[in-house]
């Protein structure tokens, strides 16, 4: 049996840190140290690395003309700010020893739950009749919308709320109470685990602006040796901007020792009174533990009501017969607030009515007050479903297509002004990342000999995942064809490069 199978909770990154990467000849001092418990509940945690990420949101302008299609144009609004927090790799190794211990606990008490099935982000749920293959969110989001078109006979009710700011508003009195009860079911941690809870409570962290500009002139990067090219040496350069990490491949800021001499003053100490990093790769599996009560309360009435529930992370959905909608949303928030100390506000909460009209089965969004109709179809995990078909978002097609626009814009870049690359685009990388040709998923050989590494394909390997997942539920390829404008829109980007790059090289 190898390392790899022995503990699956040993996972190799290599981002810029406190400190260098850890290396697969590091396991041996991982397993007589994290194993431990007597070592970790004694163990110093470094900082955390803070990083601020903004999601950029577009929306339809509702009170602007309309544009050459008679289509409303799309506005971008103030960005989603995510903030998230980077462990050392030392201490990520140890977050996921200890997310390893607990989900194994966790899941063991969920066989004994009414709600085993009805919990499904941060799991490992093998599709059934597919041994070693897992459900992903295409599985989860089939299996609710299945569930409404079982019941087409009905008229249904379909309520979609998350959770504000979920991660950031965890009770510590809640979460330390359920993860000693998962543990061992006493009402107090052991030292280590006491350990491990302290640093997600009472973090500290240091801004990653503040490190890079500190140490920017002597970033630790791993680069070839120009005699030997299989050979890879650490070295210390300067990097001029922070966005220029991976291009120079960035190893770490600065070593753990330098840190702690000089560097102690860029610390900064959380002063929230709730919540935990998201992040660590302990953070989900604390976050199913701590709505144990609450997705158990949620579970019993739904039961009571024949209908349906899940919960992926902070975004749950649930099912019930149209007279029960009132009293199901009244039920869900106030078990979100009593039972769990969170809050769902009003304008996070869809609600979507199902009936048949005229023999056609059908679903769209209602207000909730009035019960009006609304122009939108029923939205949950990255799929629309309106009754008839399963498409996904457009809004995953739209990043989709961003992110191929500037992929091209660096490379006619490159191509013009680099004066260490020929003067052509380099089509493949691009087809590879954008097109049908680089989405088979594969695992990876170095020469004859495989790797355990995979080429895991692009956005359209997803797609056609999904397309196959709902092919029988739509009756069709409806998922696949909305590729088809992807294809044609990187054409049309491959020919506007093409004829950029040859009338500047005539020049």
């Amino acid at each position: 049996m190898n390392k790899k199978e022995e503990h699956p909770w040993i996972k190799f990154k290599k981002y810029p840190h406190i400190g260098f990467p850890l290396e697969r000849k590091d396991t041996s001092k991982l397993e007589g140290y994290i194993m431990n418990e007597n070592k970790i509940a004694k163990h110093s945690f470094l900082p955390f690395l803070h990083r601020t990420i903004f999601q950029r949101k577009f929306r339809a302008n509702t009170k602007g003309l309309l544009n050459k299609s008679k289509k409303r144009t799309r506005v971008k609004v103030k960005p989603k700010a995510r903030e998230i927090y980077f462990a050392s790799h030392f201490d990520a190794q140890i977050y996921s020893y200890y997310s390893y211990l607990l989900s194994v606990k966790y899941n063991e008490l969920l066989k004994t739950k009414s709600f085993d099935k009805s919990v499904v982000a941060y799991r490992k749920l093998e599709i059934e009749g597919k041994k070693n293959k897992n459900k992903c969110n295409i599985d989860f989001a089939l299996e609710t919308f299945q569930f409404i078109k079982d019941n087409q006979d009905k008229e249904l009710t379909v309520i979609v709320a998350d959770v504000t700011k979920f991660f950031d508003s965890l009770d510590h009195k809640i979460l330390k109470q359920k993860w000693a009860e998962v543990w061992d079911g006493s009402k107090t941690l052991p030292k280590d685990h006491f350990r491990v809870y302290k640093s997600l409570i009472d973090m500290r962290y240091v801004n990653e602006d503040l490190l890079f500009r500190n140490y920017k002139d002597r970033i630790w990067v791993k680069t070839k040796t120009e005699n030997d090219p299989k050979k890879v040496i650490k070295r210390q350069k300067s990097v001029k901007h922070k966005r220029f990490l991976k291009d120079n491949n960035a190893i770490a800021y600065c070593e753990k020792a330098e840190f702690l001499k000089d560097s102690l003053h860029l610390i900064s100490k959380s002063k929230a009174t709730k919540g935990i990093p998201q992040g660590t790769a302990l953070s989900a599996t604390l976050a199913n533990i701590y709505m144990l009560d609450f997705d158990q309360e949620v579970q019993d009435f739904i039961d009571s009501v024949k209908g349906f529930y899940q919960r992926y992370s902070d975004d749950l959905i649930i099912v019930v017969p149209r007279e029960q909608q009132a009293e199901a949303i009244s039920k869900i928030r106030s078990l979100v607030s009593d039972k769990a100390k969170l809050e769902i506000h009003a304008d996070k909460t869809k609600v979507y009515h199902f009936h048949q009209d005229t023999g056609k089965f059908e679903g769209y969004e209602v207000d909730e007050n009035t019960g009006e109709r609304k122009n939108k179809t029923l939205e949950y995990l990255g799929f629309d479903y309106n009754g008839q078909r399963v498409l996904i978002k457009t809004a995953g097609y739209s990043k989709f297509n961003r992110s191929m626009k500037r992929a091209f814009k660096r490379a006619t870049s490159l191509t013009i002004n680099a004066g260490t690359t020929d003067d052509k685009i380099h089509k493949s990388s691009l087809f590879k990342r954008f097109t049908y040709k680089g989405a088979k998923r594969r695992q990876i050989y170095n020469g004859k000999t495989k790797t355990t590494r995979y080429d895991w394909g692009n956005y359209l390997s997803y797609v056609e995942k999904a397309n196959v997942s709902f092919q029988d539920f739509n009756g069709g390829d409806n998922i696949k064809k909305q590729s088809r404008k992807s294809w044609r829109r990187f054409n049309e980007l491959m020919v506007k490069a093409i004829k950029k790059t040859e009338k500047v090289k005539k020049k």
